[in-house]
């Protein structure tokens, strides 16, 4: 991997976000929106109730900006005319949506912690988080592995002309899945199989397990197994969107239809 043409995409990705005042709404205000609603709707504020508000609307923010890195870039670099120059250049598009993506982890830590600021200042939420440490690790994780979902979408959308179609479609899917809305066990049992084979949702629940002494997981791994589980599943999708995305590239390149719009 090119570490330059990380850090050179992450700053782009940067730019890019404070130069569009329209993606304010969805990645910032949103996830205020999100928590403000819910714990109005519960008056009795447990630490579980809190809990759910502010990964909720932390992941909410993080999974806005990871599609928008996924499709709505590419997008761009189609229609401004640089995506012949980024398949032109020694480095690889891999490493430029990695680069992409990584900022969309940053957004989603800076939300999460702004999130309980609001929280706990606003409406006085208690939460009390049982390992803090474990809690950080984890929820890093979480975030990189929603992330690592946006680079196997990219492969959708590298061959896709309407990706703002697509985005539409997978954004809420997911978001709901993953238990960041409300707890697995609450979701229909033919979508609970679904929920398992994406990784932030074992992030999620190592995150309760971390924060709430006592909290029995949805899959009965505990806090540092569904932490793994989380981890692996993120390098199964890293390594599948490295594979088909060399093989992708590889053939628009030479059928010359990648940037065409």
């Amino acid at each position: 991997m090119n570490t330059k043409a990380v850090r050179a995409s992450f700053k782009q990705q940067l730019i890019q976000f404070t130069a569009d005042p329209q993606w304010i709404i969805p990645s910032i205000v949103a996830p205020f929106l999100f928590t403000a609603v819910m714990l109005m709707m519960y008056p009795e504020k447990s630490d579980g109730i809190v809990l759910q508000a502010i990964l909720g609307g932390g992941v909410l923010g993080m999974w806005g900006n990871t599609l928008f890195a996924s499709s709505f870039t590419l997008s761009y670099d189609r229609m401004n005319g640089t995506l012949d120059n980024i398949l032109m250049s020694p480095t690889q598009l891999f490493d430029v949506i990695v680069g992409r993506s990584l900022w969309n982890t940053f957004i989603g830590l800076l939300n999460m912690l702004l999130v309980y600021i609001f929280a706990k200042l606003v409406f006085s939420a208690p939460i009390t988080i049982a390992d803090p440490v474990a809690f950080v690790v984890i929820l890093t994780v979480t975030l990189l592995s929603l992330a690592s979902i946006g680079l196997l979408f990219a492969l959708a959308f590298v061959l896709s002309r309407r990706s703002y179609i697509l985005t539409s479609i997978l954004e809420y899917p997911i978001y709901v899945l993953s238990g960041a809305v409300v707890p697995i066990t609450m979701l229909p049992e033919w979508s609970q199989p679904i929920s398992m084979v994406l990784a932030p949702a074992w992030g999620v629940e190592a995150l309760r397990a971390s924060a709430i002494p006592g909290y029995e997981t949805v899959f009965g791994f505990g806090m540092v197994g569904n932490a793994l589980v989380c981890v692996g599943l993120m390098i199964v999708y890293i390594a599948l969107a490295w594979f088909f995305m060399k093989k992708i590239v590889k053939n628009v390149i030479e059928t010359g239809s990648f940037t065409r719009y």
